[in-house]
């Protein structure tokens, strides 16, 4: 996340007093001496005390070392703590290494970091967090390095309050720096050191005779080069023993390339009296070592005959320090050649000996010109800081190190800042020898700060929030034109004799006897007030207080009479939200109540019809009352309106005897001339559902066919007459890949329902909107409803529905029954279902945001929420790889579901979008929605239904993928 920047490094403030200053050095120089002169065993005890010099000095409450691990983690190595606060350096050993970002570019660009307020930094950064975690106000860290590389950092922390730093402070921070970091770079090759003397030692344990290290090795050899002796350095052993190599020739025992290195040398020896130097390389377990080898003349004795014979003495030795080295000065040479930083080396006096091309091109001095000239000089620091030289010399002179930035000059007279770190070079016995200059090139820097403080400048003068800066004396030193206005300040009115009070509004000005308290000791204070604008409305505003380093208050005003009047009207909007979503749940309890009611009649009005041919004259009196009685309760349930939305609970049913009650229910009510053709499954075939609701659906669909038939015998009266209901189980091969109503679970086990009419099929006019409530093409004798329940059913149950044209003519409509209860879905994948599952949530409701959240989040999903619909976009937009799928209301503010679908697969095509709706006339799924969602929820969403849905499309997405 971005860090609002402006508040780190800012510029420094006013440097402390001449005393304190003074103090400040007389504490860091100690300690810089403290950490020069401790021994290696006492340094963690030294940096620890000097750390609590430090903090002392500074008026820290934490002062610290962290030093990089690896790339993953920091560590915090030495921790001093105020008495009042608490230790955190048991909770920092594993601190992750991108917390710290932010630290890292900082100290590479500006060579520290310090926060003068943490409540400055954004509420989205993580680096926020962790400081807020530890109750960090504000800090001042400086890293160390060793060979260019950044391996930890010193640091100070402020728990009290925001603090400011000065330039002073923050160079002597550098400089501690440096030093501790010299001292932890040592330790870390002490024990580098260490660790390679006990890999040595297991290495030559483990390999016996096999060579580690060539130590200085004699041989000696007879005029033909047969080897007559051998001696080597305890305890350093060679390859073979002595019994294995005397009496043999070079190219019996060496490698081919050594073996003609020791030809090559007895030839020299045999012209000149001796070899020279041969150098060459051995490659060993432990790494490629280096070995010089050179030979001269030796005189074995008298022979027999009286003649001195002579022979070869080779001596070999390890050079592989010497050779690594030679090679790291030559690294070195070439970093310090290719650095933009300037480099300067100088003699004990302080005269320029060696300078690196980039402080020749930026002095504009040769190397050549430049030798026995002071570094002052070059710079010119008595035409541009003349007042720093002597200060800069006494540094020295007491034996520290120097760092501070400072304004120089070049040659032609260009000026440039540098940050400069002056670091004297001891010799073994620590005397000093030298002094090794670096000058940073911070120029860039000066001049972004200084256009920075310009853009500041203009960005209040043109911000649409009232800005003013009162000093400490009340009076206001600063108000932007914004505030001018908010406040009825006339344009050419002289600030300086303006108190604050003043301008405030009465209602604010009573108010300050207790926001000043507040103010002082947590140094902000925020609220809101009143006051008329001039057009005599009431405004309302925002104003935050902050006191600043120097005493004065930085006061900021924004106009919220715009987001007061909204939040006025979203109480009003919510209020009456409730009450509707009161009145519907009502409504659609009675609407179901009234369907079945409706179905009842219907049988009983039948079986009535039925028995009156068939009773005596005086009973029908009673007959007639009956059937006026079912009128009027018909009339009654009619002015219902809605569905039911309550749901009885599932149990495993079996489907034969279900669909044998639902015929028994309809014969009575079927025309003479329509026939019922029942073909009932196995009793063994089980469903899983409520059994009210299964012959709910079997009713409505089966009187829908009746009357398709009946309208279909009215106009053809010899035409086909056969309803057709028949049930079976559906093998996984034989489902639909698309279905017209609810979804197909993946794994799950199905009954297939059909029933076949006779009628004149579904018009054209009419197949997107069959299933929404009050939808009929029976004019006054249909209520709407029929076929409305049985969308309500099947999409709370888990079933499909599919429309098929029936041959010859007619309607075939099947529906897919799950045999298992859908929470087995979920069950089998795992507790979690929705592991590592990320979820966007798009409703308008905060209340159905927060239930719809809970019941992902404890299916282990990922979920975040947005009330607008363009906030969901942006997320997507900005991260479309990031969401596994999208759940969104329909009816939104400003976009509708379907917009914001089409808008989204936009930005990602394969993106699973699940429709979330309350509106009833959405449950048949019509083109588009097909289209654009994965899936159609209705609301109020039950929890099984809802985990099954995501889960089959979550595993359609992976398929696809």
């Amino acid at each position: 996340m971005p860090l609002n920047e402006t508040h780190i490094n800012a510029p420094p403030s006013t440097a402390p007093d001449g005393s304190r200053l003074a103090a400040l050095t007389r504490v860091f120089a100690k300690a810089a001496k403290d950490l020069q002169r401790c021994a290696a065993l006492e340094s963690d005890r030294t940096i620890d005390r000097v750390l609590g010099d430090i903090g002392r000095a500074m008026d820290a409450q934490r002062a610290y070392v962290f030093e990089i691990v690896d790339s993953v983690f920091i560590r915090n190595t030495h921790e001093w703590c105020a008495a009042s606060v608490d230790p955190m350096k048991p909770h920092l050993q594993h601190v992750p290494y991108s917390v710290c970002s932010l630290f890292w570019e900082r100290f590479v660009e500006f060579g520290s970091i310090h926060i003068e307020d943490v409540d400055n930094l954004l509420q989205t950064s993580d680096l926020r967090q962790v400081l807020e975690d530890q109750n960090i106000k504000a800090l001042i860290a400086a890293p160390f390095w060793q060979n260019g590389e950044m391996f930890g950092f010193i640091g100070l922390d402020y728990t009290d309050g925001p603090r400011s730093f000065s330039s002073e402070e923050d160079n002597l921070m550098r400089g501690f720096a440096a030093q501790t970091g010299m001292l932890r770079a040592l330790e870390r090759t002490r024990r580098e050191s260490l660790r390679l003397e006990a890999d040595l030692a297991r290495a030559r344990t483990q390999l016996g005779a096999t060579v580690a290290a060539l130590p200085e090795l004699l041989v000696e050899t007879d005029r033909d080069g047969i080897i007559v002796g051998f001696q080597q350095s305890t305890p350093l052993t060679f390859a073979a023993s002595p019994q294995e190599v005397i009496g043999q020739s070079p190219e019996a025992v060496l490698p081919d390339h050594l073996a003609r290195i020791c030809r090559k040398a007895m030839r020299e020896v045999d012209l000149f009296g001796w070899s020279q130097s041969h150098n060459y390389s051995v490659d060993t377990p432990l790494g490629p070592k280096w070995f010089t080898l050179y030979a001269t003349r030796r005189t074995q004795g008298v022979n027999t005959i009286g003649a001195t014979s002579t022979g070869y003495l080779f001596v070999v030795r390890d050079v592989t320090h010497a050779q690594r080295q030679d090679q790291r000065i030559r690294q070195l040479v070439r970093v310090a050649e290719l650095s933009t930083n300037l480099i300067m080396l100088t003699d004990k006096e302080r005269r320029i000996r060696w300078l690196n091309p980039a402080a020749v091109e930026r002095t504009g001095y040769t190397l050549h010109s430049a030798e026995s000239m002071l570094p002052s000089e070059i710079l010119h620091l008595a035409q541009t800081e003349p007042e720093i030289v002597k200060e800069l010399c006494n540094t020295l002179n007491s034996g520290h190190a120097i760092q501070r930035e400072l304004r120089a000059q070049a040659c032609d007279g260009t000026i440039y800042w540098l940050e400069l770190n002056v670091q004297p070079l001891h010799d073994a016995i620590g005397a000093i020898e030298g002094y090794m200059v670096i000058g940073i090139d911070t120029t860039s820097h000066k001049q972004a700060e200084a256009r920075l403080l310009q853009d500041r400048s203009l960005a209040m003068r043109a911000s649409h929030e009232g800005i003013a800066i009162i000093r400490p004396n009340g009076r206001l030193s600063y108000a932007n034109p914004a505030l001018r206005r908010f406040l009825s300040i006339d344009p050419d009115a002289k600030l300086g004799a303006l108190m604050w009070t003043d301008i405030t509004p009465p209602n604010l000005t009573e108010r300050m006897t207790g926001i000043l308290p507040v103010l002082l000791s947590e140094g902000v204070w925020e609220g809101e007030f009143m006051r008329k604008l001039p057009d005599g409305t009431p405004g309302h505003f925002n104003i935050s207080l902050s006191v600043e380093t120097d005493g004065s208050t930085l006061a900021l005003i924004r106009d919220i009479t715009r987001r007061h009047h909204a939040e006025l009207d979203r109480a009003r909007l919510h209020e009456q939200l409730q009450k509707a979503q009161a009145r519907e749940l009502s409504a659609q309890l009675a609407a179901g109540l009234a369907h079945d009611f409706v179905n009842v009649l219907a049988t009983i009005t039948g079986s009535v019809d039925q028995l009156a041919p068939q009773v005596a004259p005086s009973a029908l009196p009673v007959i007639n009352r009956i059937r006026s009685a079912t009128q009027q309760a018909r009339e009654l349930a009619r002015s219902l309106t809605r569905l039911e939305t309550a749901r009885p609970e599932a149990t495993s049913l079996s489907l034969a005897q279900i669909m044998r009650q639902s015929v028994d229910l309809l014969t009575p009510g079927l025309d003479p001339q329509i026939h019922m053709a029942l073909d009932l499954p196995d009793d063994s075939l089980c469903v899983h559902g409520d059994r009210m609701e299964l012959m709910q659906l079997m009713l409505n669909l089966a009187l829908n066919a009746r009357d398709a038939c009946r309208d279909s015998l009215a106009h053809d009266p010899d035409g086909e007459n056969t309803i057709e209901l028949r049930a079976a189980p559906c093998p996984a091969q034989s489902m639909p890949e698309y279905v017209d109503l609810g979804r197909i679970l993946p794994d799950m086990p199905y009954a297939l329902i059909e029933l076949r009419d006779c009628g004149d099929g579904i018009p054209e006019q009419l197949r997107g909107t069959i299933f929404a409530p009050y939808v009929t093409s029976k004019g006054d004798t249909g209520a709407g409803l029929g076929l409305a329940v049985v969308a309500n059913i099947v999409q709370t149950r888990g079933a499909a529905l599919r429309l098929l044209p029936n041959e010859p003519k007619g309607t075939c409509v099947q529906v897919f029954w799950p045999c298992e209860p859908i929470e087995v879905l979920a069950a089998q994948s795992s507790r979690t279902p929705l592991a590592d599952t990320s979820i966007l949530l798009v409703d308008n409701d905060d209340l159905l945001l927060q239930d719809v959240a809970d019941m992902l989040v404890q299916a282990g999903a990922e979920v975040a929420s947005c009330i607008h619909p363009s906030d969901a976009l942006e997320a997507i937009t900005l991260a479309p790889r990031e969401w596994d799928m999208v759940l969104t209301d329909f009816d939104m503010d400003g976009m509708t579901g379907s917009e914001l679908a089409q808008a989204m697969h936009q930005q990602r095509e394969d993106l699973p979008i699940i429709l979330m709706t309350g509106n009833n006339e959405l449950h048949f799924a019509t083109e588009s929605v097909h289209t654009e969602f994965a899936a159609t929820l209705r609301k109020p969403i039950c929890q099984t239904v809802l985990i099954s849905v995501l889960l089959a499309a979550k595993l359609r997405s992976q398929r696809h993928i």
